[in-house]
């Protein structure tokens, strides 16, 4: 099995002044390039006098606006054959939409990222609306990385706390596959396992878990892009998705007002931690330090949504073994919501 990793990678302040040295470093001097809704405003200045400087040509440009598949069809049969390289700059929409342009055209696709709300920037999974309704689509990793650690900080910090969810999630989506190994003999590679935790663990073991400080959002930065390596690496999304992301799916679906994604993975991560008996305290206080918990507690999710969303969980992906796949653990989860403290506290 051949697997791609990202060959160009920097994480730190004010990278984005030098994509285009780094572009030109690649290789890479003539490409299309993707803005997220609203970038282009913010940056552009920076972006155009990087690229020019480095003799980096745009032969194609847009703003991602639409994640219909039927719009990633259009702007990939209208990048011009000259293009050597997809470059995406936004959210998780943008750079969902460029990965998937890449996957079609074989074209290489460099993420940069203006926030990390979750370990998307950098995983071969895209999401993106087939016929209406949100699909998670097997693509390609980003080829290349640059996290510009200054924007990630004037970031709203909310965003950096949902990727703080998501990378926590990786503890119980990984005990999650090893259950399923135990229930019906489903494939665990160790290293993707080994990459994941290792990732999970940076973070955890961090000395501060402050959003303010670039030393520790270069961590979680460099920790997210582990995560999408280990998915690189497994072929599936197991090694950073569990019954925690299947919970958050299923209460996009049901509630009527659903929160960030990585918001609802940290709070769906503690409570299948919870069910699973493993690592639960250095999570909640990974959590409490860096102010999820708060953020949660002053926008609680639905609890009866989310009761709703633990009983339709294990229907949203077939053939996928978690901890809420048993109906015992499902009630256990119920009754936690009614009665574990904490859980009281970010649902109402």
């Amino acid at each position: 099995m051949e697997i791609t990793v990202p060959s160009l990678l920097r994480i730190k302040p004010d990278a984005l002044f030098k994509i285009g040295k780094y572009l030109r470093n690649e290789g890479l001097s003539s490409i299309a390039l993707f803005f997220g809704e609203g970038i282009r405003d913010l940056f552009e200045r920076t972006i155009r006098i990087s690229l020019e400087s480095s003799e980096i040509n745009v032969v194609h440009e847009e703003i991602v606006t639409d994640n219909a598949i039927e719009k990633v069809f259009e702007s990939t049969f209208a990048i011009p054959g000259k293009a050597r390289a997809i470059v995406a700059i936004g959210g998780g929409k943008a750079v969902d939409y460029c990965k998937y342009i890449a996957f079609l055209s074989h074209l290489p696709v460099i993420s940069i990222p203006t926030s990390i709300s979750n370990d998307g920037f950098a995983s071969p999974v895209s999401s993106l609306l087939v016929k209406g309704r949100r699909k998670s689509l097997k693509t390609v990793i980003p080829t290349g990385v640059i996290v510009d650690t200054a924007i990630i900080k004037n970031a709203p910090s909310h965003y950096v706390l949902s990727g703080i969810g998501d990378l926590v999630s990786n503890i119980t989506a990984v005990r999650d596959w090893k259950l399923a190994f135990k229930h019906n003999g489903e494939y665990v590679n160790d290293f993707s396992v080994l990459v994941s935790m290792n990732a999970a663990d940076n973070v955890i073991n961090h000395p501060t878990h402050d959003i303010t400080d670039t030393g520790f959002l270069g961590v979680l930065s460099g920790a997210l892009v582990m995560s999408g390596v280990a998915m690189e690496i497994a072929g599936t999304s197991r090694p950073a998705s569990g019954g925690e992301h299947l919970v958050s799916h299923a209460y996009d679906k049901l509630a009527k007002a659903p929160s960030l994604h990585g918001v609802q993975v940290g709070v769906a991560t503690i409570l299948a931690a919870r069910l699973q008996g493993e690592r639960v305290e250095q999570i909640v206080r990974v959590l409490e330090r860096c102010g999820f918990l708060d953020l949660v507690r002053s926008r609680p999710l639905d609890r009866a949504d989310l009761v709703r969303a633990i009983e339709e969980a294990p229907y949203i992906k077939e053939n996928y073994y978690t901890i809420f796949s048993e109906k015992e653990k499902r009630e256990e989860a119920r009754d936690l919501l009614e009665t574990d403290a904490l859980l009281k506290e970010l649902t109402v």
